[in-house]
């Protein structure tokens, strides 16, 4: 971070008489050896991103573990014309790992889906973001594994209904209705084809806990486990 600071302060020096600097150095230039997430966690400790998120419309906590962290309740909102959260769920939700915060539908690195039985992951495929999956615990997976990419970048829902569709997601259909994260199946990230994260999705609903046996109603509140790949 001292090189960070030492860069932001030089180009501010260099830039006094033609324009002023940005508070938060927006023109920076940060490398990849430079970077760090706009959401800073400490290992053992949990942030709420209500608090600290530089969306206006994004609640949940995070949680690190090592190198693990854990997003917890994610869930945004629509927000007025005045970039300002409503009460009223979104029905896609945005995240950056990379930042570990909250994005809007033009900065993100991944959406989840959160309307009815859609609950697709996907990326931001402009951005250089790919999606594959491996059959295999998190704890285990590794960059040099052989990964399956996911058609057109997504992973949603499969079924008895849809028994072709390959997702992250069993839906167990009537009369229960639920959405259960399939076992041991890990999602990765990549970034311009070099995997990025890895991700275990635990649950859709709050406090990852159905709230009743038959159609439970208190999703979506996503819970997704998270590591950088190296």
């Amino acid at each position: 971070m001292n090189k960070l600071f030492t860069t932001a302060a030089l180009v501010c020096a260099l830039s006094l008489g033609f324009t002023s600097c940005s508070k938060d150095d927006d023109n920076v230039i940060i490398t990849e050896q430079e970077y760090q997430a706009k959401v800073s966690v400490k290992d053992g400790e949990t942030v709420n991103l209500a608090n600290i998120s530089r969306t206006s419309n994004s609640q949940g906590t995070i949680n690190r573990k090592g190198n693990v962290y854990s997003l917890r309740n994610f869930k945004q909102f629509i927000v007025d014309d005045d970039n300002k959260a409503t009460t009223t769920a979104a029905t896609t939700y945005y995240f950056d790992f990379k930042e570990n915060d909250g994005a809007s539908n033009n900065n993100f690195m991944i959406y989840v889906n959160a309307k009815g039985s859609n609950v697709d992951f996907a990326t931001n495929s402009l951005k250089g973001y790919t999606l594959s999956y491996i059959d295999k615990a998190f704890d285990e997976v590794k960059a040099s594994d052989q990964f399956i990419a996911a058609t057109n970048n997504l992973l949603g829902l499969q079924s008895a209904y849809a028994p072709n569709v390959i997702g992250w997601a069993n839906y167990t259909g009537a009369p229960n209705h639920q959405v259960l994260a399939v076992a041991n199946r890990t999602i990765i990230v990549l970034k311009d084809n070099k995997p990025f994260f890895k991700i275990r999705m635990n649950s859709v609903y709050e406090n990852e806990t159905m709230n009743r046996e038959v159609a439970p109603n208190n999703y979506f509140f996503y819970s997704i486990d998270y590591q950088e790949l190296k």
